[in-house]
């Protein structure tokens, strides 16, 4: 296929009457989430030549073709980003992404022509080669997601800066104290985090491993009404099954061997405040039985104890696996399932949210010491970390 002939017909139906667009085209080569974007296209309607200048949407499209929705995003300088999954057989091969002005009043004739572009494209995706219109840069491999700062013309730079740019201060997700990012999607969690907290209600947090799920379940206390009693957490994958009854439970002098004094237990520590069960889905089976007791009745005993206790807690868990999956298996019980999940909160991995990868990165150099102004990271570096997958999401990015 003349892939130079098939994209200046596809061009050539655009509405012309419009201001700026840019358009780009990108197949996806491997699966999720380790697939590349690999780009085919880009084209640009107008004058602006700064809208010419743009780099591909990569993050914003990853996430489409991850999750397989189409989305429509109003981006922070006035601007709109569509983004469409092309599909062949019923699986994604690659998306197309349109960006325009938000107030554009050939907005509907631009949706039109992309949908049906976008109808088009799937079956001959596989035959296109890549395409790089005169005076753009190659798109080869995976490029930086977000453009990067310029340096300042006729500034005089040490040889030693060269090629670097500064990091940004960190920046506060607005709704999750202590959690730090600027992507739509935690924007997106911090505006749910506070209704959520104020509920009082039983909350199960999902996601993979690193992503902060403590952090989340920190900020659900501090901003309920519980904020002026404990957090206690305990993570289920780092306890043995031994120790775990007497962990949670208590236990009196002499219940057992070894019992030698008193133990309250981390459910009562818990006490008008939040009890957070870290990697919920490795707990015990016949502890599940237990907790669920607990959820129902309110009331505790300790190992050895006749007698049981009121308390009063609002349980949030926490785990990376699919808990369905673990009940089909008979590994975890549907009533504390549902018990736990009253309200789910699904945490974004750092792959889909790249923007936020430099403010992270300002935030643990900080941490371990350095001023602000002297952070500094190579272009090149931060192009890498922003395409990097981060399979172990943000504690990877820690370490």
């Amino acid at each position: 296929m003349d892939s130079q002939l098939f994209w200046k017909e596809e061009t050539r139906r655009f509405p012309h009457g419009s201001g700026t667009a840019v358009v780009w085209v990108v197949r996806l080569a491997g699966a999720p989430p380790d697939a590349t974007l690999v780009p085919l296209f880009r084209w640009s309607a107008g004058a602006d030549v700064e809208a010419q200048s743009l780099r591909p949407p990569l993050g914003a499209m990853l996430r489409t073709v991850t999750r397989g929705k189409e989305e429509l995003t109003k981006l922070a300088d006035g601007a709109a980003l569509w983004i469409e999954p092309l599909r062949t057989g019923g699986r994604i091969r690659g998306c197309l992404a349109v960006r325009f002005d938000a107030d554009e009043t050939w907005r509907d004739a631009i949706f039109l022509w992309s949908q049906d572009l976008a109808a088009r494209l799937p079956v001959v995706l596989e035959q296109l080669r890549p395409l790089v219109p005169d005076g753009v840069a190659a798109l080869t491999g995976q490029q930086t997601l977000f453009p990067l700062p310029e340096p300042a013309v006729g500034c005089d730079e040490p040889a030693s800066l060269r090629g670097t740019i500064p990091l940004p201060r960190p920046a506060t997700v607005p709704g999750i104290p202590g959690c730090i990012g600027i992507s739509r999607e935690m924007r997106e969690l911090g505006e749910r985090l506070p209704g959520i907290a104020v509920s009082g209600v039983n909350v199960l947090l999902q996601g993979e491993s690193g992503t902060g799920k403590e952090i989340v379940a920190a900020a659900l206390h501090h901003l309920s009404g519980r904020r002026r009693g404990p957090f206690v957490g305990q993570n289920c994958a780092a306890l043995p099954e031994s120790l775990f009854e007497s962990e949670l439970f208590g236990h009196r002098a002499g219940a057992f061997t070894g019992a030698a004094g008193e133990k309250k237990g981390l459910l009562s520590a818990a006490h008008g405040g939040t009890f957070f069960l870290d990697e919920i889905g490795d707990m015990p089976l016949p502890l599940q039985i237990k907790l669920l007791r607990v959820m129902q009745e309110r009331r505790v005993r300790r190992i050895g104890d006749v007698q049981t206790r009121a308390v009063d807690i609002r349980f949030v868990a926490a785990t990376h696996q699919d808990l369905r999956r673990e009940i089909r298996h008979g590994r975890f019980r549907l009533d504390l399932f549902y018990r736990l999940k009253v309200v789910s909160v699904d945490i974004p991995p750092l792959r889909h949210r790249p923007e936020d990868v430099a403010h992270l990165l300002a935030w643990f150099l900080k941490h371990r010491g350095r001023e602000y102004g002297e952070m500094r990271v190579g272009e090149r570096a931060l192009a890498a970390l922003q395409a990097w997958r981060w399979p172990g999401n943000v504690r990877e990015l820690e370490n």
